[in-house]
């Protein structure tokens, strides 16, 4: 009896069919992805709260300001009011703003002009302070500023004039007076006291021109 001969069996080549991944290296990039999407994850969580801290900072220097700025605004009107108070007095006519900024807080004219030295303002102050009660509101617990707002008051100039009448041909002698107000305003976190303050501070002012004639 013959024997047959096995046929040899050649190991196919299958060209062009995609190898298959290994369960092992598949979890090796799964892994890779999820640690590049946390660490992606974790920036976006950082920039966000960074972003939330910003705005809240940028919004809390804006409040302070503001509130500096309705501070020195209400020093300002106050001291032209009290001005044109005393002048209208002093020509004679009743008083019409009750306020404790006297004649005497007005200060005579010089070169150079009294605002312009800080130390007239925090080393030998020559400014007027308002009273609390003009800045905080009464019957709340918290009172919004700890360092009332100043202001400064100064005569510039004084120019005698006339006045003629075209059809009476009387001649009225004027006096015109020129005054610059300078008020500063300070922000809640200012602490009470005299001296350089320490944080927001804004500064306004003005100039009024009054014909002693012309007195409301």
């Amino acid at each position: 009896m013959k024997t047959l001969a096995q046929p040899t069996r050649h190991p196919e080549t299958r060209k062009g069919l995609p190898h298959s991944r290994s369960p092992a290296r598949q979890r090796g990039v799964v892994l890779v992805i999820a640690l590049i999407l946390l660490v992606v994850i974790s920036l976006l969580a950082v920039t966000n709260v960074r972003n939330a801290s910003s705005t809240a900072n940028v919004a809390g220097n804006v409040r302070t300001t503001e509130l500096a700025t309705q501070a020195a605004d209400i020093a300002l009107r106050h001291c032209e009011a009290s001005i044109l108070n005393i002048l209208r007095v002093a020509s004679g006519k009743p008083s019409t703003y009750p306020s404790t900024f006297v004649a005497s807080n007005i200060l005579e004219p010089s070169i150079p002009l009294k605002w312009q030295d800080k130390a007239n303002w925090d080393t030998t102050p020559l400014n007027y302070v308002l009273p609390f009660n003009l800045i905080n509101q009464t019957g709340m617990n918290d009172a919004t500023y700890k360092r009332p707002p100043e202001c400064m008051g100064q005569l510039t100039d004084s120019v005698i004039g006339s006045i003629t009448d075209n059809v009476t041909h009387v001649v009225t002698k004027t006096t015109t007076s020129y005054y610059v107000v300078t008020a500063r305003g300070f922000g809640p976190e200012v602490e009470a006291g005299n001296g350089r303050p320490v944080g927001s501070e804004i500064w306004l002012q003005s100039n009024i021109s009054i014909l002693s004639e012309n007195l409301p």
